[in-house]
């Protein structure tokens, strides 16, 4: 804040002084110029506004072109090929915002400063040999947000109809919403106001293709800016551009090429030149330039910034410019990019040239630089590493040649090397003996200091927790009719259904009747190593017959968990892998030849991990778990459970990798037909089986930056 002041006020007092020096020194210049200022007149207006009428011995073809100072507040205008004819230099007035008016002469113009008391807008007009500027009062400058802004006049005859030719967007590189919009010519008039939220734009007696009238939908473009509708109104081409939040906005015009960006509102502006954010930082200017050379705008802005400007002599042409409330710098950069130029700044000089002329001579420049490095005396030096191995440095060093070739071929490629600089790696010592000249000593030696240091390791802890809830219950039945046997044991006993048998039954004391081995159930339904069973004869039917039944039921319920927790540590980026399990051997036969091998099943973990420069980590990782199943003719299953991903973690948080969970439910009936199917007594015929099981398998993951004491974080 403190260069600003002082620049602008170093502004001021050139202005004054070039008032009284070339009022004198330049008496016999000021006699050639044809045109000059013979009056200065104010009024005051409605509205605190006040009325500045500048008198010409001839009419002006196009406005003076003008910059605004804003601290302290000025409004300058530049009267080329114009003389003072006036006998004073400085003109008290006192009225309105306005406290006095002074002229300077150069040899090519004439430059009146407005000093004001405060920033307020202004207009420019032409009527007939006068030049009226009006200044805008207490009114405007407190509804500057909603008064219409004059961009542009018209600078042709009212009767020349104007063309939009194309209405583009674009995202700023610093965020911001840039409309821009292609003209058929620089003389329209532009007007720019805010109406609520809204920005419109009026081009003046400007006709607007049908195809461009539409409405452009930029929110994915992630700027302020939502929506930009271009439409015809009467003569009149306009653009309404709606933003959302706090936003500011400037316009600038280049040649045929208007542009309007939208920025989000920044409440300190100062702030950014100190926190170092991008973006353009300058102090805010506007010019109102029509076809004047380049090399004149470029010493409007030196005479603003009190910079020194320094213009090679093959910079030439004239530009249209229009510009209000612009950061200087980014005029800079405007005039630099619509007229081929480039720009260096070494203190307090800035350098402007046409680019390919600066490409040439800053190429030339590096060829000298590389012509005298390669006349430099080289010298041997020794650089004993810590924890680099000497012949890993010298493959990076060599490997740093464009193209990745190695020693042996041509040289005169090298990136940290000089053509004439050479390596050797001494394993024994751990050290590399380096010959090139001194300033590429200097670059190894910092290169050395940043890549040999210890690397940072990283314990990663992973948990597998295996859940799982069985639920079964199954119920059976064995029903039969059997011929009871006589007391002499002679008689036959029939099994209906069965095989008639001779033998004499053993009774149901024991849950089964039993004639000769044959039981006597013929619905045969049990339930397999069942905890429990009843048998029992129904009724004695007569003839001897016997109907027996017996129930069989089981009903488990298991639950469970298994947690394995294995743990690596290993530097960074470098993998590493632990496993746990067993070699289950099965046969293999081939052409009669059996042979036995050995499969794995066993919880592995492996992982990759990289630590991230704000101490996080990524992780390449593979967890498995496999076990051994159920025995098959060619040898036991291998259950494999396993996830492979790449995760990015916090130091010392856990983080889920994935989760398998499987649920299966059953239910199973195996009847008799036709008797299973009957009412109530067709459960004798039946044997139920219903199933509940649920598996659940869970990852986690938690890796830990270990610092040098091998202590975590």
């Amino acid at each position: 804040m403190d260069m600003i002041k002082m620049t602008t006020k170093l502004l001021a007092l050139v202005l004054l002084v070039s008032t009284s020096l070339l009022g004198n020194a330049n008496a016999a210049e000021e006699n050639a110029f044809t045109n000059k200022i013979e009056s200065i007149d104010f009024s005051a207006l409605a509205g605190g506004r006040v009325s500045i009428r500048v008198h010409l011995n001839e009419a002006l073809a196009n406005p003076p072109a003008s910059f605004t100072l804003n601290n302290p507040a000025r409004i300058a205008l530049d009267f080329p090929q114009i003389g003072n004819g006036l006998s004073k230099n400085n003109i008290p007035s006192e009225q309105g915002a306005l406290k006095s008016v002074s002229l300077a002469q150069a040899k090519d113009r004439t430059r009146m400063v407005l000093n004001l008391s405060k920033n307020v807008g202004y207009n420019t007009t032409l009527s007939g040999k006068d030049v009226i500027i009006t200044l805008q009062g207490n009114e405007a400058s407190a509804a500057n947000a909603t008064t219409e802004t004059r961009f542009a006049e018209s600078r042709a005859s009212s009767n020349q109809e104007h063309t939009i030719s194309n209405v583009d967007f674009a995202r700023g590189k610093n965020g911001e919403g840039r409309i821009i919009v292609d003209l058929s010519d620089a003389n329209t008039g532009i007007n720019i106001k805010q109406k609520g939220k809204q920005i419109i734009v009026d081009f003046a007696n400007t006709d607007v293709p049908a195809e461009l009238q539409r409405r452009l939908n930029v929110i994915n473009f992630n700027t302020p800016v939502l929506y930009v509708d271009t439409m015809k109104q009467g003569k009149n081409g306009r653009m309404v551009i709606e933003p959302k939040g706090e936003w500011e906005q400037s316009a600038y015009q280049a040649d045929k090429k208007f542009i309007i960006d939208v920025r989000q509102l920044v409440q300190d502006p100062n702030k950014l030149v100190k926190g170092n954010k991008p973006g353009y930082a300058g102090e805010k200017l506007s010019l109102n330039f029509q076809n004047i050379e380049v090399r004149s705008v470029l010493q409007v802005i030196a005479d603003f910034t009190g910079l020194n400007i320094i213009t090679s002599d093959t910079v030439t042409g004239n530009i249209t410019l229009r510009l209000k409330d612009v950061p200087w710098d980014q005029a800079m950069d405007i005039i630099m990019q619509n007229k081929g130029l480039a720009m260096r700044k070494i203190g307090n000089v800035i350098t402007v040239a046409p680019a390919d002329e600066v490409a040439a001579k800053e190429k030339a420049q590096l060829e000298a630089i590389n012509a005298i490095t390669d006349l430099a005396p080289i010298r041997t030096e020794a650089f004993t590493l810590k924890y680099i191995k000497a012949a890993d440095f010298k493959k990076l060093i060599e490997d740093s040649k464009s193209g990745g070739s190695s020693g042996g071929q041509d040289q005169s490629n090298r990136g940290i090397l000089s053509k004439r600089g050479s390596i050797v790696a001494e394993v024994r010592t751990n050290t590399v003996f380096i010959q090139d000249n001194d300033k590429n000593l200097e670059q190894i030696q910092a290169f050395i200091n940043k890549i040999d240091v210890a690397v940072k390791q990283v314990m990663i802890e992973s948990r597998l927790v295996l859940a799982d809830n069985e639920f079964a219950k199954e119920l059976g039945a064995r029903f039969g009719v059997q011929h009871a046997a006589k007391s002499d044991g002679g008689n036959n006993a029939l099994s209906i259904g069965g095989t008639l048998s001779n033998g004499v039954s053993t009774g149901l004391g024991t849950g089964t009747a039993t004639i000769n081995g044959n039981t006597g159930l013929n619905s045969n339904l049990p339930v397999n190593n069942a905890f429990g069973s009843i048998a029992f004869s129904l009724l004695r039917l007569p003839a001897g017959l016997l109907l027996n039944l017996e129930l069989s039921a089981l009903e488990s319920d298991k639950r469970g968990k298994v947690v394995s927790s294995p743990r690596v540590t290993t530097a960074n980026q470098q993998k590493a892998k632990i496993a746990q399990g067993v070699e289950i051997p099965y046969t293999v036969t081939t052409l009669g030849t059996s042979t036995t091998t050995f499969r794995k099943a066993e919880l592995s973990l492996e992982v990759t991990p990289q630590i991230t420069p704000d101490e996080k980590i990524i992780m390449d990782l593979f967890v498995s778990k496999d076990s051994q199943g159920q025995a098959t003719t060619n040898g036991p299953v291998i259950n494999t459970q396993n996830v492979q991903t790449q995760v990015l973690v916090a130091n010392g948080e856990t983080a889920v990798l994935g989760g398998i969970y499987q649920e299966t439910q059953r239910n199973d009936v195996d009847k008799v037909p036709f008797f299973g199917d009957l009412p109530v007594i067709g459960n004798a015929f039946k044997h139920r089986t219903k199933q509940e099981d649920r598996t659940e398998l869970l990852i986690f993951i938690t890796p830990k930056i270990m610092d040098e004491s091998l202590g975590l974080r």
